[in-house]
């Protein structure tokens, strides 16, 4: 699995200072997708999640969120996925950072929703396209406690 990049501080949609990461490579082929360049899977580098842990210690205490795009985090081998997720998980147990995914697959695997706050799912339709968050009508944004 590869990171296309890595952008800090976002505020929108969040509201929050947050940590993006954006995954390298995506299958769902949404028409009018706004990084069709990540859908490739060659682009960036190796995951290290000790290079990432270095990148969150740096900004400790200056974000609230990190939040999984690309690409498409469901997109890719599904047990580096999940390896990935809890570990991204259990180096913010108890810290009080929230963890978003956004994924272009129209239902969230159960091991997602264990372990993110927030998800926005959905394909983007270019027809269903609308203002603010998020961008089509048929994507929904799902929150841990309260849908599931």
């Amino acid at each position: 699995m590869r990171i296309a990049a890595i952008q800090y501080p976002v505020f929108n949609p969040y509201d929050q200072p947050t940590i993006e990461i954006y995954i390298a490579g995506c299958t769902n082929n949404c028409k009018g997708c706004h990084t069709p360049e990540l859908q490739n899977y060659n682009i960036g580098k190796e995951l290290d999640f000790g290079d990432l842990k270095k990148l969150f210690e740096k900004y400790k205490g200056f974000y609230d969120n990190v939040s999984i795009l690309g690409g498409d985090l469901l997109c890719q081998n599904i047990e580096e996925a999940k390896t990935f997720t809890m570990s991204l998980s259990s180096y913010f147990w108890g810290r009080n950072i929230d963890l978003w995914l956004f994924t272009g697959k129209d239902e969230v695997p159960d091991w997602c929703k264990k372990y993110y706050d927030k998800i926005k799912y959905g394909k983007y339709d270019e027809n269903l396209k609308q203002e603010g968050f998020p961008a089509s009508s048929n994507q929904k944004l799902i929150y841990k406690g309260i849908d599931y």
